[in-house]
């Protein structure tokens, strides 16, 4: 991708694979308000899982491996005792598990974003430029470690638990929310560098909502990259003279059903901000300690307005959105430079 002098385009794509509650190198998330306890694989080997009619899906269970479960029932023409797992609709089989514990009471927390100490301009601006020094690895390790929300088996509310999202279709409420808690993030760890704070507004949601439903109507995802042709149409449909993609950054995780709960949604949206803060590559939790999955700190230098230009130490004006096709999950976290509003250049009606 081509890159000007008020480049924030982003090279590397951040692609976390989730699937609730059959977590795919990643971590549970699935509501507590419908886990009954746990389970855990009997067998070496991987056993099949099973859709309510009793036949085969497309998945297994990973040996040895404890899940949180909703209901047991027998189900089939066969009446098969079994348990149901996670928050799509998947079976194992009783006779494959045993029940292991039962679940602990919810936590309630605000998600919070924390840069470490070593954590600096001046060294995210070499790691920026491909030569991230020893040190700062270390700082990103340590953050990837201790912003720890993605992981826990915490929420932010009893709201969230509940709230079942429509990945097709969020409200606008949703989307207010999700854009709230993003932000917030960000703006977190903005405030540890002594960064203005970037700032959301209805000109910039709007781009961000016409940007997804480019990837929605053209069947496009985080797997296919940015999809430059569609950002550029929806910059210009809302005033932006911009001839690539300078406006954004996105991550992204698999998702086989089309609801999710806001809980889960959140911690997906916390793992792909850190991911992009640290410079983090790899697809779950379980890799954080690996130094050779640290590789890549365009996304932060956007986010921290670091990237060795004139306009180093601006802000931003922010939006949120979502796009789901083929079941993947984009986040499009979306900014206009405050210089690109003021410039009568590359602003043709765009208002923030």
């Amino acid at each position: 991708m081509k890159k000007s002098k008020f480049a924030i385009a982003v090279v590397n794509i951040i692609f976390l694979i989730t699937i609730p509650g059959l977590t795919l190198g990643g971590t549970e998330q699935v509501a507590a308000a419908t886990i009954k306890g746990y389970v855990k694989v009997k067998k070496q080997k991987k056993v099949r899982l099973y859709k309510i009619s009793g036949k085969h899906s497309n998945f297994y269970a990973k040996a040895k491996y404890s899940y949180p479960y909703s209901a047991k029932k027998k189900i089939g023409k066969k009446k098969r005792s079994a348990y149901k797992i996670g928050n799509n609709s998947h079976w194992i089989l009783a006779k494959d598990v045993k029940v292991v514990k039962k679940s602990s009471p919810r936590v309630y927390t605000q998600a919070k974003m924390k840069l470490p100490k070593g954590y600096t301009k001046s060294q995210l601006l070499l790691a920026y430029q491909g030569k991230p020094t020893k040190n700062f690895v270390n700082a990103s390790i340590q953050g990837m470690k201790s912003n720890d929300f993605s992981r826990l088996k915490v929420s932010e509310s009893k709201a969230d638990d509940m709230t079942q999202v429509d990945l097709n279709q969020l409200t606008p409420k949703q989307i207010g929310d999700l854009t709230a808690f993003s932000l917030r993030l960000i703006n977190e760890a903005r405030n540890d560098l002594n960064l203005s704070p970037w700032v959301e507004s209805n000109g910039t949601g709007k781009l961000a909502a016409d940007i997804a439903l480019e990837y929605s109507k053209n069947n496009k995802t985080i797997k296919d990259s940015h999809y430059v042709p569609g950002i550029i149409r929806a910059c210009h449909a809302n005033g932006l003279n911009l001839d690539d993609n300078f406006v954004e950054d996105m991550a992204g995780f698999y998702n086989i059903s089309q609801t999710m709960s806001m809980t889960e949604l959140k911690k997906s949206v916390y793992f792909g901000l850190k991911q992009m803060i640290f410079g983090y590559v790899g697809s779950g939790e379980e890799g954080r300690s690996n130094r050779s999955y640290y590789q890549e700190w365009e996304h932060a230098g956007d986010l921290f307005n670091t990237q060795g230009s004139l306009h180093d130490g601006d802000y931003n004006y922010y939006g949120f959105s979502i796009s789901h096709n083929d079941n993947v999950c984009s986040l499009h976290f979306i900014s206009v430079p405050t210089y690109v509003v003021n410039s009568k250049k590359y602003n043709k009606g765009f208002k923030p």
